[in-house]
């Protein structure tokens, strides 16, 4: 079947509408001009309790991951009936096709995902009695999870743009891609704090700063769903965003799922301060809690201080909680806080969480539940009233299907080169520039040699999809440097073995490198760089040593910052031949590069950079972008620091024995090739009320010879509160661009928002006293003023 509408127009003609009996055919649900509350509340009182459970519970096709068995409702390309009848006889709430993250079999071809979303929807509205669409969800943390979907750097490297309006950009395209994909919703962005380099997550994290987290996922769920209100309709250019996860905090001991045992106060302030600012001021309409146990034993998916009070009570939120993959029933299976499965079904329901994701485990108990009377009804209809509004304000019960040739339009279309390219530039930080080797004079270069693991593969980060194209590091300095210009390459180092991105079949057989294999490869690293005249370093990490740990044998979590594999002493045997040699880095996390700083002059951090990985590298290697991403981690000197996120209280932290306790890169550094100067602060008042706003301004100069970014940043200071506050905290920041010679005055607010804490009591005050703003463009480098709040 090429064309699914044809198909589609045939059911229409023959069913009626969506397939469903002509008693339902005047229906207040059917009436696209009706309330969508009224629409609710007429669907709710027609269906059967098995009706309302399924529009809670979601299919998947499942790939052969790590040893799980692969499971579909297709066969060669159709759709199998009896599976069909089995999973959604009732209807279904959502159903997620997870094969699109890998290349096998015919999900290649962007048309084909969109041809099996409309062969199951066409036969849900055919085959059930109230006629229900499916809704469609998928993963977009940097990039529609899709064959062909662009692929922007991952979230890290989007951390540290510190561009919010770029996010914007780049979330309404994820989001449009994403939409034509035939998906109503995706689970992201992820909100959770980097505060454990350890942890192999890391890379799906903004930041370590919870202001700094919430100012980008507000910019990226505006970007993903472009609604103004949460009762905005969502148009067919976007989707619906689901916050994630809530709340993972800090793990214990840096390992996935792993207990985030901290006071309120500490949740409160820092843990939830990024979904409480993202709900507040975004209309997100899905949240996702998060595997783990939060406040002394209680798994998130079963704790309804978080997902009742807080979240709903508190924050108002209205749309969906729909729990994270097999969560509901871990709370049997993994916490043991129920005998059976069932049992977790409606604790996670009781709980707050509406929706079981990915597959029916647990939510089917809630049948037998509800007609026994343990489950209330109107808790169960409550769960339903969010997933039918949902499918309401998208538009589904009107244009159920996929429009197939916009698919093919849209996925990876070329108008979003151009995106992914300045995202990757902003993204890359400069961390070190001694003896100002960088940028690269290609006039004095004949030979140069690009040396490491991470120079000529594919490294895209966890959660992404498969992009229209890569440039590998090689590529693209090739592509800048030209003909004139002789450019080798030697591997040097495997990071794994096999040191390629993990496939479907593969995920649970990765080792160490072998120390025959890597003696090779450094053997042929020497003998291609000796007749260098500048050394570009590629390391790094990949997608097996750093990445969601999960089970089955697939780890990736780390006891060690070090460089992973043998890649220093790769580094130190490069060192030794005395040739210019700058290191570019590519990985998902902060990496204690202690060494390597003190043996080569010139460092980039390149994190994961998407699909324009090399263009972005060669970009501002040889100068034609100047570096402007600033750090959204500190960077530790080793493992045994840990933590070293930047806002510590005053007491933490004295110092270790014979060493330094400060990081080696501190918190919103970024070096450029040209230089700014800071002007001296100045506020509109020394002193106001707790109710009052003062207005900071500071003026920035590029005093370089060369145009440029630079991110302006503020912090707070309280010299004396009732309650241990961080030294300092980030309280705005602003990215801009200056030409050579040019100066701008930057300005700031200082209010309620950036001023209040909570008390003792847990209640949130602007206290009394003297408080310091600090101005700079990192964490350890500032200028202050003073600011008197009056009682």
């Amino acid at each position: 079947m090429k064309y699914v509408a044809l198909c589609v127009m045939c059911l229409l003609s023959i069913c009626g509408p969506f397939g469903i009996s002509q008693d339902n055919a005047k229906a207040i649900y059917k009436d696209p001009h009706a309330a969508i509350p009224d629409r609710v509340s007429d669907l709710l009182g027609r269906m059967t309790i098995e009706e309302k459970v399924t529009q809670l519970e979601s299919g998947w096709v499942l790939p052969a991951i790590a040893g799980m068995s692969s499971s579909t409702i297709f066969d060669k390309g159709q759709l199998n009936e009896a599976s069909a009848q089995k999973l959604a006889a009732n209807g279904l709430g959502t159903y997620a096709f997870l094969d699109e993250f890998t290349s096998t079999g015919d999900t290649k071809n962007p048309r084909t995902g969109a041809v099996r979303r409309n062969l199951l929807q066409a036969w849900v509205l055919k085959n059930t009695r109230l006629g229900i669409p499916v809704m469609f969800h998928g993963e977009a943390l940097h990039g529609a999870v899709r064959p062909g979907a662009t692929t922007f750097p991952a979230a890290v490297g989007l951390g540290a743009t510190w561009d919010p309006d770029l996010l914007g950009s780049v979330f309404t395209a994820v989001g449009r891609e994403s939409r034509a994909a035939g998906n109503v919703m995706v689970l992201a962005p992820v909100l959770d704090l980097s505060r454990d380099p350890r942890y192999g997550r890391v890379e799906e994290m903004y930041s370590e700063d919870p202001y700094l987290v919430a100012q980008l996922g507000t910019a990226a769920v505006r970007g993903l769903q472009g609604l103004k209100s949460n009762t905005d309709l969502l148009d067919e250019n976007h989707v619906y965003a689901t916050l994630k996860h809530f709340v993972h905090g800090q793990p214990e001991n840096g390992t996935n799922v792993g207990p985030n045992d901290f006071s309120e106060r500490t949740m409160r302030s820092v843990f939830l301060y990024p979904f409480e600012q993202v709900i507040k001021n975004a209309n997100v309409e899905g949240v996702m809690p998060s595997y783990n146990e939060n406040n002394g034993g209680i798994p998130s998916h079963a704790n309804p201080w978080l997902l009742r009070d807080v979240l709903r009570g508190e924050w108002g939120f209205k749309g969906i909680t729909a729990s994270d993959y097999t969560a509901v029933n871990e709370l049997y299976s993994r916490h043991h806080l129920v005998a059976n499965a069932a049992a977790a079904g409606v604790l996670a329901l009781e709980s707050g969480v509406d929706m079981e994701l990915p597959a029916p485990a647990s939510f089917p108990g809630l049948v037998d539940a509800a007609k026994s009377g343990k489950l209330p009804i109107k808790d169960l209809d409550e769960a339903v009233s969010h997933v039918l509004a949902a499918k309401f304000r998208a538009g589904l019960f009107e244009h159920p299907y996929v429009d197939e040739d916009r698919t093919v339009a849209e996925v990876g279309n070329k108008q979003n080169i151009p995106l992914a390219r300045k995202a990757a530039d902003e993204a890359i930080v400069l961390l070190q520039n001694k003896t100002d080797i960088l940028p690269l004079d290609l006039a004095r270069i004949k030979t140069l040699a690009v040396i490491g693991p991470n120079g000529n593969k594919e490294r895209l980060g966890g959660y992404s999809g498969l992009p229209p194209y890569y440039v590998t590091v090689l590529d693209g300095i090739r592509k800048r440097a030209g003909s004139g210009v002789s450019v080798v390459f030697a591997e040097g180092r495997h990071i794994s073995e096999p040191d390629t991105a993990p496939n479907t079949n593969s995920m649970s057989i990765y080792k160490a490198p072998k120390p025959e294999t890597d003696e090779k490869l450094l053997s042929e690293a020497l003998e291609t760089a000796k007749s260098a005249d500048v050394i570009v370093l590629a390391l790094g990490g990949n997608e097996v040593v750093s990445r969601e740990s999960v089970g089955y044998g697939m780890i990736g979590d780390s006891d060690s910052l070090d460089l992973p594999g043998r890649q220093m002493d790769l580094v130190r045997e490069i060192v030794k031949l005395g040739k210019p040699t700058v290191a570019v880095l590519l990985n998902g996390k902060a990496y204690a590069i202690t060494e390597l700083a003190a043996a080569v002059p010139g460092i980039l951090e390149g994190w994961y950079l998407g699909q324009e990985t090399g263009n972005a590298i060669a970009d501002v290697i040889f100068g034609d972008v100047s570096p402007s991403g600033h750090l959204p981690v500190s960077i530790p000197r080793n493992v045994g620091q840990l933590p070293v996120y930047y806002y510590k209280t005053p007491a933490a932290r004295r110092g270790y024995v014979f060493d330094d306790n400060s990081p080696l890169f501190p918190f919103g550094l970024g070096l450029s090739y040209t230089k700014f100067s800071f002007g001296k602060p100045a506020v509109d008042k020394e002193a106001m009320s707790a109710g009052q706003t003062a207005h900071i301004s500071v003026t920035v100069t590029n005093s370089g010879t060369r145009a440029g970014d630079e991110v302006v940043q503020m912090y707070i200071h309280h010299a004396v509160s009732s309650v241990v506050q961080p030294v300092i905290v980030l309280r705005g920041f602003k990215r801009i661009h200056l030409e050579a010679g040019a100066s701008t005055t930057v300005n700031f607010e200082v209010g309620s928002e950036q001023l209040e804490i909570f008390n003792a009591r847990m209640k949130r005050v602007v206290e009394p006293g003297s408080v310091e703003i600090r101005i700079g463009d990192n964490s350890a480098e500032t200028t202050s003023l003073s600011l008197s709040i009056a009682k």
